[in-house]
C-alpha cells in the first residue's frame, strides 16, 4: 500500500451509493437523524443516489493510487436497494479489487436470483440477523444463508447480542456507558476512507454528518483529502490513548464498547 507523508493509504473504502435503508433499527446512528442527511426534520427518509459516473471515478481513483483493500458500497444504508449494485460489483471484480458488503438480507429474500448473481462477486458478506427470537431460529437463519452462497464468504452480525454503542442510535441514550472506553485509541481515521452519497467525506463511522469538514470527493481528489494536513493531524491525535478528548465529537464516542441488549 502506498505511503505519503509517512501516512499509509486507507485499508477500507466505503462508497455510499445511495442514502436509504428499508429498516429503522434502534441501534443504528440513523435512528435520531433529523439533519437532512439520512432523514429530514420530520423523520422521513432521504432518498438520493450517488451519480454512477462518480462511483466509477472513485473506484478508479482508488485503483490508480494502489489501493488493494476492501471496498463496501454503503454508509449507514442498505446498498442492495440500489438496482445498479450488480454492475458496480462486476466493475470492482474486473479491477481485481475486493468487494465486502453488509446487508440486512431483506433484498435477497425478495430476489433469490440476486444471491446467485452476486455469489463470488462479493468476496465477504456480513448479514445482520435482527429478527430471531431464540437460538433455534438464529441457527436456522445461519443455515439458510450459507445455503444461498457457495463462493462468497458469509459472516453474521448479531447486534442484539453484540451491540456497538453508536451516537445517534436510540440505545446510546438508554445504556450504561463505560468511561474507560473514551480513553482508548481510535484508528478508524487512519484506516477508513468513508464517502457519503453526496461526496462528503466522513472522518469515521461515527461522523455521518461530516462534522470535521474534510472535503468533498466530487470536488477534490481522494489523494488531496486523505493526505491533507488536517486529516493526518486528526488521525494521528486519535491514535493516542485519550486522544479523543481533544475533539468534542470524539469525546462522546463509546464506539469501542460492546453491550448485550438481550441481557
Amino acid at each position: 500500500m502506498k505511503h505519503r507523508k509517512g501516512f499509509p493509504i486507507w485499508t477500507n473504502l466505503e462508497i455510499d451509493i445511495q442514502s436509504s435503508c428499508n429498516r429503522d433499527c434502534d441501534f443504528c446512528p440513523r435512528f435520531w437523524d433529523r439533519s437532512g442527511v439520512r432523514k429530514d426534520e420530520k423523520g422521513n427518509q432521504i432518498l438520493t443516489k450517488m451519480p454512477s459516473e462518480k462511483v466509477y471515478d472513485l473506484i478508479n481513483q482508488a485503483y490508480k493510487l494502489g489501493f488493494q483493500g476492501k471496498i463496501k458500497l454503503h454508509r449507514l444504508s442498505e446498498s442492495l436497494l440500489d438496482k445498479r449494485y450488480l454492475e458496480f460489483a462486476q466493475y470492482i471484480k474486473a479491477k481485481g479489487l475486493k468487494l465486502y458488503e453488509n446487508t440486512n438480507g431483506d433484498v435477497f429474500k425478495k430476489n433469490h436470483a440476486l444471491c446467485s448473481q452476486l455469489d463470488g462477486l462479493i468476496e465477504h458478506l456480513t448479514i445482520g440477523l435482527y429478527d430471531y427470537k431464540n437460538e433455534r431460529e438464529k441457527q436456522e437463519e445461519m443455515i439458510y444463508w450459507h445455503s444461498q452462497f457457495k463462493k462468497t464468504e458469509i459472516a453474521f452480525s448479531l447486534p442484539h447480542e453484540n451491540c456497538t454503542i453508536r451516537q445517534g442510535a436510540k440505545v446510546y441514550f438508554k445504556v450504561t456507558k463505560e468511561p474507560r472506553a473514551l480513553y482508548l485509541p481510535c484508528r478508524q481515521p487512519s484506516r477508513m476512507m468513508l464517502i457519503r452519497y453526496d461526496g462528503e467525506v466522513s472522518l469515521c463511522c461515527e461522523d455521518d454528518v461530516c462534522h470535521f469538514d474534510l472535503g468533498n470527493a466530487f470536488e477534490k481528489s481522494l489523494l488531496e483529502i486523505w493526505w491533507s494536513y488536517k486529516h493526518i493531524k486528526i488521525a494521528r491525535e486519535l491514535e493516542k490513548p485519550g486522544g479523543r478528548h481533544k475533539l468534542k465529537r470524539c469525546s462522546q464516542c463509546y464506539n469501542a464498547q460492546k453491550i448485550n441488549l438481550l441481557a
